[in-house]
């Protein structure tokens, strides 16, 4: 891998490809996460700007969590700008209908207490959950300390057990 890597910062493309093709998707879910509609532009300069920063990467982190910290500086960008802009909205008849199949309450309680969370909130348990980071790879990519991650983690398995209707263990 050093040798792709090397190859990568002397501006081989197909280095570069095969250097952060196996974090594309997952990159491309956190993105999405986090800024939506936005996701395909946000994605595109994330993999600009690792591109262009490769030749100064310091290898103190993987490649990985690099990719990923630089999305989240992207993504950060992206909604402040998005934050400016007056937003309307149209609304979708088909989410007013009724009915629900087996199991969709369940989920919708879920989703509800997952969206009742703040943005980073959603963005930590996202990376260390579904992606796997660790809770130190999640602190340089969020930019806080690990001690920060643990406290914020055990938080929100309280908020999430409470919200959910079950007992809080007070361990």
């Amino acid at each position: 891998m050093d040798d792709v890597l090397t190859l990568a910062r002397s501006g081989n493309p197909a280095a570069f490809e095969r250097l952060v093709t196996p974090y594309l998707k997952g990159l491309y879910g956190f993105i999405r996460k986090r800024v939506d509609e936005q996701a395909e532009d946000v994605y595109q300069e994330t993999l600009l700007s690792a591109w262009q920063a490769l030749p100064g990467f310091q290898q103190n982190a993987s490649i990985k969590t690099w990719l990923y910290a630089i999305a989240g500086y992207k993504c950060a960008d992206a909604l402040r700008k998005h934050m400016r802009q007056p937003q309307m909205e149209e609304m979708d008849e088909r989410a007013a209908s009724p009915g629900f199949e087996e199991g969709t309450l369940a989920r919708m309680d879920i989703r509800d207490a997952l969206d009742a969370l703040g943005a980073e909130d959603q963005q930590l348990l996202y990376l260390v959950y579904h992606e796997g980071f660790t809770q130190k790879e999640a602190g340089v990519i969020l930019g806080i300390p690990e001690g920060t991650v643990k406290s914020r983690l055990y938080r929100l398995r309280g908020i999430l057990q409470q919200a959910l209707g079950g007992e809080q263990d007070g361990t």
